[in-house]
C-alpha cells in the first residue's frame, strides 16, 4: 500500500468523525495516520497494517471512556418541563371540564387540565405534559 493510500484514509475517517462525532471514526483515522508515517520510513507492509489496527484499538479503548463521560450528563438530564412533573402547585383560575384553567408551579404560571374540575386555590400535583398544558390531578 502506499503513502497516499493511508493519507486519503486518514483523511476520509477524520472528516467522517467531524460528521458524526462518536470517537469511532478518529480512532480509525489516527491509525491510518500512524501507518502512513511507517510507510513514509519505508517499513513493510505487514509491520503498517499492524501499526495500524493495534494504535486504532488503542485509541478505541482510550476514547470510549472519555466519549461516555462526556456524554453522560447530556443522557441523565430532564427537559425544563419534564422536571415539573410530579410537583404540587395551586391552582390559580378555576379548572372546570369546558375550559383551560392555570396553575403556579414553581413561581410560573401555566396553563392547566385535568380530567376533574378543581377549584381556585386547591392544591393539584403535575401529572403529565399536553403540549404547552400541564396535566394535573388534586394532591
Amino acid at each position: 500500500m502506499c503513502l497516499e493510500f493511508w493519507i486519503i484514509l486518514a483523511i476520509v475517517f477524520l472528516i467522517g468523525e467531524l460528521l458524526s462525532g462518536g470517537f469511532c471514526l478518529l480512532s480509525i483515522g489516527i491509525g491510518a495516520i500512524a501507518a502512513a508515517i511507517l510507510n513514509y520510513f519505508q517499513y513493510n507492509l505487514t509491520i503498517q497494517i499492524i501499526a495500524f489496527i493495534i494504535i486504532t484499538l488503542i485509541f478505541v479503548l482510550i476514547s470510549r471512556p472519555l466519549y461516555n463521560k462526556l456524554n453522560k450528563n447530556t443522557v441523565d438530564k430532564k427537559s425544563n418541563t419534564e422536571r415539573l412533573i410530579g410537583l404540587k402547585a395551586k391552582v390559580t383560575e378555576d379548572i372546570n371540564s369546558d375550559k383551560i384553567g392555570t396553575i403556579k408551579v414553581n413561581g410560573e404560571i401555566w396553563k392547566a387540565i385535568s380530567d376533574e374540575e378543581i377549584s381556585e386555590g386547591e392544591e393539584v400535583e403535575t401529572i403529565a405534559i399536553d403540549g404547552v398544558k400541564l396535566k394535573v390531578k388534586k394532591a
